[in-house]
């Protein structure tokens, strides 16, 4: 652990770290905030201005419905109708920022039309997509709204080294219409990122909050890392403070 802290605080003093040359990043790499991430609360109005007034690049919030159909922000698949808190604000939150994109992690698919709804109010259809998309909710998710989704699949050490079996995963993302995988981070490889690559696919990997796991990942070239210390994983991905424009919260 003090080796670590120490590495850390060199890192943090220091913007980068000189021994580390990060690799050429892919176009619209993210470091997406996990919900709850840089110590606040998850999934709370507060831990999404906290994340924006932050320069976030991407939000993980957590969705579902109150019974009459409001789109909430709560882990948890049926909350009642005081539980959760207003996506709608949310996205009126992050709506200030003009880069931070959403990556909404479905616990519900009860009424996807609202939650197009606001994506349209808010001018934010180029930055939004699902995530917790499983295979048996991509149906209902392609019926009801336009958003587009990840499949939510964790890599196996399989898909992830032999080429025939990585390339059949390749071609069932394809398939099933989604934009690529988001796998817990496990097993992933720079072969199976090249072959999702071709096919204009991602690969979207949580929830990493190790620099070594980091910096593997980095040399696979992986489109997004969702962590929980997104602030030091930008640091040492970036080399800069990624601080938001504090006019964000300003009164014009």
């Amino acid at each position: 652990m003090a080796d670590f802290l120490n590495k850390l605080k060199d890192i943090l003093s220091s913007g980068g770290n000189d021994d580390y040359e990060v690799p050429e990043l892919m176009y619209g790499f993210t470091v997406t905030h996990h919900a709850g991430a840089l110590h606040q609360k998850p999934n709370t109005l507060e831990s999404v201005s906290y994340s924006v007034f932050h320069g976030a690049g991407c939000i993980e919030l957590d969705v579902s419905f109150r019974p009459d159909g409001t789109p909430v922000i709560i882990h948890k698949e049926e909350p009642t109708s005081r539980q959760g808190e207003s996506l709608e604000m949310a996205f009126k939150i992050i709506a200030g920022s003009r880069k931070c994109k959403i990556n909404l992690d479905l616990k519900s698919t009860k009424n996807l039309p609202a939650i197009d709804s606001l994506v349209q109010e808010y001018n934010l259809k180029e930055r939004v997509y699902y995530t917790g998309v499983t295979e048996d909710m991509i149906n209902k998710v392609k019926s009801t709204s336009e958003i587009p989704f990840y499949l939510n699949h964790d890599i196996t050490k399989e898909e992830a080294e032999d080429r025939d079996i990585g390339k059949a995963l390749v071609e069932k993302v394809k398939a099933l219409g989604a934009i690529g995988v988001n796998s817990k981070d496990g097993f992933c490889s720079e072969q199976l990122c090249r072959m999702m690559h071709r096919r204009d696919l991602y690969v979207s990997i949580w929830t990493v909050n190790s620099i070594a796991r980091t910096k593997e990942l980095l040399s696979y070239s992986v489109d997004n890392i969702t962590s929980m210390k997104p602030d030091i994983l930008e640091r040492l991905i970036f080399g800069v403070d990624e601080t938001a424009n504090l006019s964000v919260f300003r009164d014009e």
